[in-house]
């Protein structure tokens, strides 16, 4: 008895650092040491590929265009040609070229609407067209905090804050027209400053109407010679109401990729202000992302790139809010990829982006699943409805494994009560000479009787037949689920297809937790009597109480996790129930038939 006892409080410890293992909280990577971040900027400012360039005519800074009128946006024609040198950038413009300081232009596509201010040549707005946020409203993937920080995406960041402060706040002439690219039709949107006194600037950015990648180009002069700014996403992404926390919702953090490896992540609540995160190396491509979407920069020249994420605070009703800046500095041209987090947007472009979609230890479960559950999904046209139906398939699926194991665990109980008036005996006959040797020969001779106790035990078990560990083989079942468990977990976390998705009633969004914990509680009373048929022929009252903790256990976990993953757990009980059903009236019929023969 002492050992099973022992070995029920192992398995359940055992489950419990299971799940830890299963459910770890990220650990962040180290961020590089401010030695190593200087040198990566000094190493950063001037790329080799940046193309030279000769210093222009001076002019007053802010002097109008060429013939006295202010530089507005002329719809339809071309970005303005570089009269410099043949090495410099026709992007960048020759001459004082100052924009409209209120002109904004918005670019409407199938999938995007992007407004951008002249005023630093920033995007203000990127909303995506199909995809709504908590609200209802359509989602827009610029930060409201980016206005309060002043750093809003595709601003230039430069080594020099003072030479990044004068960039932003630059008025750009702002140039729009329509080509017909590779994939279709393009919006093209040209950013041309000048200051006349060797400063100047240009973006070109390239929004097609088919996807969500976009290309980009960038080019600057400080003091008449080339630099190497960096461009920015900022700040971050607002968090989407119902993500309690901010790594099981996998808020906002800056993602880089390296190679064929796992990308390298950093948290935004695991940075502090003043202590940046920066990496360096070839990287194929580096970003911000949350859970369900992403803004990503796909460096496309060669050399080297250095993305570095930081964050900046907010004061807001008393309290510190943190946002997430980032920037790249690589050489040009680059690809944006700003959209949602879908396996087959992701992979259309080529770029290894979907790496981003990270299933975890257990992804060669829980990609199947995800194409199966998303299959099931096109004939009923509901998430909930799928998860049932996928729910009903894998028990199918674990049926002879686990009925066999459960009948095998239910005869093997029913030896065991068969068999415990005999144990009890014998335990008592050896406590009372354990008493004897401990009065005769000490701690010793006890030694040699609970020796000799043990043995007999096992002789006992033998010559009856019984398998004294056979009485908790019904935890088995149960960890052979747990890489499902984990993969649907995962599914249910990072698949952008089940963000929204409703099952029916109060339900409505199978990715968050179950606001009225209906769902949990229910789950956790199906678990509940599931382990009162499973254990009601253990004749050991400890056992029973250590299997009855089971499912308290369990509703703890369960109470914040996705209603999907609670929604499968749940019919998973509702089958294991009328399976134990089962198993318990063939296991009664086998001990019927044994007593009369």
């Amino acid at each position: 008895m002492e050992k099973r006892l022992a070995l029920a409080i192992a398995l359940c410890v055992g489950f419990m650092l299971f799940w830890g293992w299963l459910f770890p909280t990220p650990k962040p990577p180290v961020a590089a040491s401010p030695a190593a971040a200087a040198g990566a900027a000094s190493a950063g400012g001037d790329s080799a590929a940046t193309p030279t360039i000769t210093t222009p005519p001076a002019a007053a800074a802010g002097a109008p265009a060429p013939g006295g009128a202010v530089a507005t946006t002329t719809p339809g024609t071309t970005p303005p040609e570089g009269s410099g040198s043949a090495g410099r950038p026709a992007l960048l413009p020759a001459g004082a070229v100052v924009g409209n300081p209120d002109e904004t232009i918005v670019v409407e596509t199938p999938l995007a609407t992007v407004r951008f201010a002249a005023r630093g040549a920033q995007v203000t707005s990127w909303v995506i067209r199909k995809y709504q946020d908590s609200d209802g409203k359509p989602l827009d993937l610029v930060s409201p905090a980016a206005a309060k920080l002043g750093v809003r995406p595709l601003d230039l960041a430069f080594d020099d804050a003072a030479t990044t402060k004068i960039f932003r706040a630059a008025i750009y002439r702002i140039e729009q027209k329509r080509v017909e690219g590779d994939g279709g039709a393009v919006t093209e949107v040209a950013f041309t400053w000048n200051d006349g006194a060797g400063a100047s600037a240009a973006k070109v950015i390239r929004i097609p109407d088919s996807g969500y990648v976009n290309d980009l180009e960038v080019a600057a002069e400080v003091g008449g010679r080339p630099a190497n700014p960096g461009i920015v996403w900022g700040a971050g992404f607002e968090p989407e109401k119902g993500d309690d926390s901010p790594r099981m919702g996998i808020g906002t953090r800056a993602v880089v990729g390296h190679g064929q490896a796992a990308p390298m992540h950093r948290y935004e609540v695991d940075l502090k202000p003043g202590e940046p995160w920066g990496e360096e190396g070839a990287l194929p491509w580096a970003g911000v992302e949350n859970k369900y979407f992403a803004a990503i920069f796909a460096p496309q020249g060669a050399g080297l790139a250095r993305a570095r994420a930081e964050v900046q605070t907010v004061i807001e009703d008393g309290r510190e809010h943190h946002h997430l800046v980032f920037t790249l500095h690589a050489p040009p041209p680059l690809r944006l990829f700003v959209g949602p987090k879908d396996l087959d947007v992701l992979r259309t472009p080529g770029l290894g982006l979907e790496r981003l979609l990270d299933y975890g230890f257990f992804g060669f479960v829980a990609k199947p699943l995800f194409q199966v559950l998303r299959f099931i999904h096109g004939y009923v046209g509901n998430y909930g409805v799928a998860i049932i139906l996928l729910t009903v398939l894998i028990r199918l699926v674990f049926f002879p494994f686990m009925h066999r194991s459960q009948l095998k665990m239910r005869v093997m109980q029913e030896n065991m009560k068969r068999l415990n008036p005999k144990l009890k005996a014998l335990k008592d006959r050896f406590q009372k000479l354990e008493r004897a040797a401990v009065q005769k020969g000490g701690a010793g001779a006890r030694a040699k009787v609970r020796q000799q106790m043990n043995e007999e035990t096992m002789a006992l078990y033998k010559e009856e037949g019984i398998n004294p560990f056979a009485s908790m083989s019904g935890c088995l079942p149960l960890l052979a689920q747990m890489p499902i468990l984990y993969a649907f977990y995962t599914v249910l976390t990072i698949s952008i297809e089940l963000r929204h998705a409703p099952f029916m009633l109060w339900v409505r969004d199978l990715s968050l937790h179950d606001p009225y914990y209906v769902t949990p509680i229910l789950m956790g009373a199906t678990m509940l009597i599931q382990q009162f048929m499973t254990s009601a022929a253990i004749a050991d009252p400890v056992q029973r109480r250590m299997m009855y903790v089971m499912p308290v256990m369990f509703t703890w976990f369960f109470l914040n996790l996705p209603s999907g993953l609670v929604l499968y757990w749940l019919v998973n009980n509702l089958i294991g129930i009328l399976q134990q059903y089962l198993v318990n009236k063939e296991a009664d019929a086998r001990q019927t038939a044994a007593s009369a023969a």
